[in-house]
Order: C-alpha cells, then sequence, then structure tokens
C-alpha cells in the first residue's frame, strides 16, 4: 500500500532516479547547503520532484545520499544520491518550519514496484547475459541476484528522461512491464548486433 509522508524534504530538479540509479548533483543554493547537511546527519531520504521544462511535475524520486564526493569552504557540495523509490505530489510549501528549503506531503509509490512477470524477468536476464558476453567478462552476479522487481529492472536499463517519466505516468502495472519488455527486446537487438560484428571482426 501507498505511505504519506510529511513534512517531506524536497530538491526539485531536472532527473529522474529509479531504485538503485546513482546520479551526481552539485549543490550551491543557500537553501539546499542546509537540506544536504540536516539529511547527511540524520540519514533520511528526501525528494526529488522532477522539473519538466521549468515546471514542478506531479511525480518525483525518493533518494537518499550515496556519497559526499567534496565540499568547499563556502560550503558547496558534490553528492552522489542513490534513487530508494517514487513518490506523487500531495501538497507543497515553500519553507519547511524553522527551514531555508521546502517540502510537502507525498505519496510513496510502494505499489509501483511490484515483482516482474517472469517474461520480464527471464528477458532482462538474457540481457544481462549478453552485455557480460560483449564485454568479455565472467557473469560476476549470478542470475538469483538479479533484480526481480519492475523499478529495480528499470534503474539498471538506459532509459531517457522522456521514457523515465512514461512509465511512472501509466497507471497500470501491465503497462509499464510492456514498456520495458519493448526496450529490453530493442537493446538485446542492438547487442546481438554488437556480438556478430565483434565475432567477424575476430575471425579477420
Amino acid at each position: 500500500m501507498s505511505r504519506i509522508l510529511e513534512n517531506f524534504p524536497l530538491f526539485p530538479i531536472s532527473i529522474i532516479l529509479f531504485p538503485g540509479e546513482i546520479q551526481p548533483i552539485h549543490i550551491f543554493e543557500k537553501r539546499y547547503k542546509q537540506l544536504i547537511n540536516d539529511i547527511e546527519n540524520n540519514g533520511e531520504i528526501f525528494g526529488i520532484p522532477f522539473l519538466k521544462d521549468g515546471t514542478l511535475c506531479e511525480f518525483g524520486s525518493g533518494v537518499v545520499i550515496h556519497k559526499v564526493l567534496a565540499k568547499s569552504p563556502t560550503g558547496e557540495m558534490d553528492i552522489l544520491v542513490r534513487g530508494v523509490n517514487l513518490f506523487k505530489m500531495m501538497s507543497i510549501e515553500e519553507n519547511l518550519p524553522g527551514k531555508l528549503y521546502g517540502g510537502g506531503t507525498v505519496m510513496i509509490l510502494d505499489e509501483m514496484n511490484k515483482t516482474a512477470i517472469q517474461m520480464l524477468q527471464e528477458k532482462f536476464i538474457t540481457y544481462k547475459q549478453q552485455l557480460s558476453a560483449i564485454n568479455k567478462i565472467p557473469d560476476s552476479m549470478a542470475e538469483k541476484n538479479l533484480p526481480r522487481h519492475i523499478l529495480d529492472i528499470a534503474g539498471q536499463l538506459p532509459l531517457d528522461i522522456a521514457e523515465k517519466y512514461k512509465i511512472i505516468k501509466l497507471e497500470k502495472t501491465a503497462l509499464r512491464e510492456q514498456v520495458l519488455i519493448e526496450k529490453l527486446d530493442f537493446l538485446m537487438m542492438i547487442n546481438k548486433k554488437l556480438q556478430e560484428v565483434g565475432y567477424k571482426f575476430y575471425l579477420n
């Protein structure tokens, strides 16, 4: 079931992170320096509402600080954030009580990350095996350790921002799975061509 969180810290920018994805962010505004310092101290999740063409959208990514890469004497920071879940905006405030940064009430969309159907899981396994073969490295990740949930799989695919937002906005799980299956079919076709080219190159 969905969970409602109030006074949820928000940092709107033009990115979407699925669970497990890692993204670098440069922090320079005073309000967001405060937000990151607060989060760094308590280890909690904060939200990145998706900004599309300067407009705040209703969906966003719940993230945690994965690593602080650098801090300047002026307090600017380069950090890595890691996606944890997705959320839908319910309300937003310009400033949380006693804070420079804003926040709001959000609905955590846990139901989006259901266990994927077998076809999607199998295609994802094949895709990962192809990558291992192309890169000529052992498949170090055992099949049983590969992600089995929809958004965890999506987070390991090269999706652009438009594809990600399309997946979030779809109302039915089956439609999300179909989009990912079609993406995997396309990626596996490209990988197959790469394998064929590499094989011919080796023969020559």
